[in-house]
């Protein structure tokens, strides 16, 4: 009996890019004005992934605006794998 091979879900927030190497998108979240304006970054493959985690992580954050501030590479042999 043959099983097929499933893919694995990467819990790291990367994911195997086309440049050789793992990549994330980096997101600046930045709070509604209060007495101590808030911002927080995310490395996540999707907008929608980083959403989820600050409204797990941070439920009260009030979002003002999101920025995307880049593509993070991590090339494959690095200290981080």
């Amino acid at each position: 009996m043959r099983r097929d091979k499933t893919r694995r879900q990467s819990t790291s927030g990367f994911e195997v890019g086309t440049r050789g190497g793992c990549e994330a998108h980096l997101f600046e979240f930045q709070e509604e004005c209060t007495a101590e304006p808030r911002s927080v970054r995310i490395a996540a493959i999707k907008l929608d992934e980083a959403l989820s985690y600050l409204r797990w992580h941070a439920p009260d954050f009030q979002i003002k605006s999101v920025q995307n501030l880049g593509l993070i590479l991590l090339v494959s042999g690095s200290a981080v794998d």
